[in-house]
């Protein structure tokens, strides 16, 4: 007589509650992951305005006069994870989409007459969701901040 071959029913729970508890902890990460991923892009669109302002503030004698589009500072634009931005006396305005998705990113910059600019300030704007604000004050952090 032949032995039948194959998994027993035990075998296969084993192996569906496995991988249920490694997705339970895989999924939270990768997600986590994405967001970090989606806010680098954020800053990454930001560095560049952040250098022609810094420029346009040491040209100008200050940030008053620092608007996209004027003074060697870019028009605005928008990526995958920004949907709109915005550049007014110096302050850098990023709307997220997608998985940043009713999150504001607000860059100020910090100008004294005396010692020129000394560096940013960020406010991270999001009503509910305090891990992605955290995300962002950890992915927006210079040495002031």
């Amino acid at each position: 007589m032949n032995r039948q071959q194959g998994f027993t029913l035990i075998e296969l729970m084993v192996v569906i509650g496995i991988i249920a508890i490694l997705s339970a902890i895989g999924v939270p990460a990768y997600q986590n992951y994405l967001r970090k991923a989606a806010l680098t892009d954020m800053l990454q669109t930001f560095i560049p305005y952040r250098t022609a302002i810094e420029l346009c503030a040491l040209d100008r004698g200050g940030v008053d006069r620092c608007d996209s589009g004027t003074n060697g500072i870019p028009s605005p634009t928008t990526t995958r994870y920004v949907s709109a931005m915005s550049v007014a006396k110096g302050i850098v305005s990023l709307t997220g989409q997608e998985s940043l998705n009713g999150l504001e990113v607000l860059m100020t910059p910090i100008w004294s007459d005396g010692n020129g600019m000394t560096g940013w300030t960020r406010d991270c704007k999001i009503a509910s969701d305090t891990a992605l604000r955290q995300a962002c004050e950890d992915v927006f952090r210079f040495d002031n901040n």
